[in-house]
C-alpha cells in the first residue's frame, strides 16, 4: 500500500513541475530576479521621418489670414478625410514635403521637434514669431502571427514599444513562441529583419524595442500550437487515468 501512495505522490510532483513549467514558458524576462531598474529617457530613441510618412504641420502667426494661408489642409477634425487620404503633408520618395511660403524642405531622417525649427527659420524671412508644431498623423505597426487579436494598428504617440504592440493585439496566444519574435523593418528602401527574445531582459536596450512607422511584428506559433491548450492540460486525461487505477489499486488491495 505504502508503494502505491509513493507512486501517487510522484505523479503529482510531476505534474506541479509541469505545471511551473508551463509557466515559466508563458512569463517575460524570466532572467531578471527583482522588478526594479531604472533607465534614462535621454536614451530613448527618437522618431525619424521617412519617406511615406505624412506629416500634420500646424504654424500659428498673429494673423490669422496668414495663418489661413499657412494651413491649406487643416481641419476641423485632424486625421483622414473624405477620400480615405490622411490630411497633411506626404514625404516624397526623395524625403521633401512643399509648404507655402517656405517652400520645399528636405525632412527625411529628422525628428519632429526639428522639423519645427526648420520650418520656423525659413518663415522667419518673410513672417515673424510664427509657431509651428509637427505630428506624425500616420503612424502603424502590423502584429501577424500568434496573438490574439492581429491586424494593424493606430499609434496616437510618437513613440511606441513592442509591448505596446503586442498589447493592442491582445497579447501573445500560450502556444507563441516567446523568445524567437520577428520584427520587419523598412530602413531607407531596404527591408530589415531581426528577432528579439521576450525572455531576454536585454530586449529592452534593443534598438527594435522601440517601433518605427510600419514596423511589422510576426510571432511565431510554437510547437504547440496544434493543441488549443496548455501541456498540463493536454496531459490532464492521462494523468487522471494514471491516478484512477492507483486509487482502484490501493482500494483492492486492503
Amino acid at each position: 500500500m505504502r508503494l502505491q501512495l509513493n507512486m501517487a505522490l510522484a505523479i503529482l510532483c510531476i505534474v506541479i513541475l509541469s505545471a511551473c513549467s508551463t509557466n515559466r514558458k508563458l512569463t517575460y524576462f524570466n532572467d531578471i530576479a527583482a522588478a526594479t531598474g531604472t533607465d534614462a529617457a535621454s536614451r530613448l530613441p527618437q522618431m525619424r521621418i521617412q519617406p511615406g510618412d505624412v506629416l500634420q504641420i500646424t504654424i500659428a502667426t498673429y494673423d490669422k489670414e496668414v495663418s489661413m494661408l499657412l494651413n491649406p489642409n487643416q481641419v476641423s477634425t485632424p486625421g483622414i478625410s473624405g477620400n480615405g487620404m490622411e490630411q497633411g503633408y506626404l514625404v516624397d520618395s526623395a524625403g521633401n514635403i512643399s509648404l507655402p511660403m517656405a517652400g520645399k524642405l528636405n525632412v527625411q531622417g529628422k525628428t519632429t521637434a526639428e522639423i519645427n525649427d526648420q520650418v520656423a527659420r525659413e518663415l522667419e524671412k518673410t513672417i515673424k514669431n510664427a509657431y509651428v508644431s509637427t505630428r506624425l498623423v500616420n503612424f502603424q505597426v502590423s502584429v501577424l502571427g500568434d496573438v490574439a487579436r492581429p491586424g494593424s494598428f493606430r499609434i496616437g504617440a510618437e513613440r511606441a514599444s513592442v509591448l505596446d504592440a503586442l498589447s493592442m493585439a491582445g497579447d501573445l496566444n500560450v502556444t507563441a513562441k516567446r523568445d524567437d519574435i520577428m520584427i520587419i523593418r523598412e530602413v531607407n528602401g531596404v527591408k530589415n529583419y531581426t528577432s528579439i527574445n521576450l525572455n531576454d531582459s536585454k530586449m529592452l536596450s534593443s534598438p527594435y524595442y522601440y517601433l518605427v512607422n510600419n514596423d511589422v511584428i510576426y510571432v511565431k506559433p510554437g510547437p504547440g500550437k496544434l493543441f488549443p491548450t496548455s501541456r498540463l492540460l493536454q496531459l490532464l486525461p492521462a494523468i487522471l487515468s494514471t491516478i484512477s487505477l492507483i486509487t482502484t489499486i490501493v482500494i483492492l488491495s486492503k
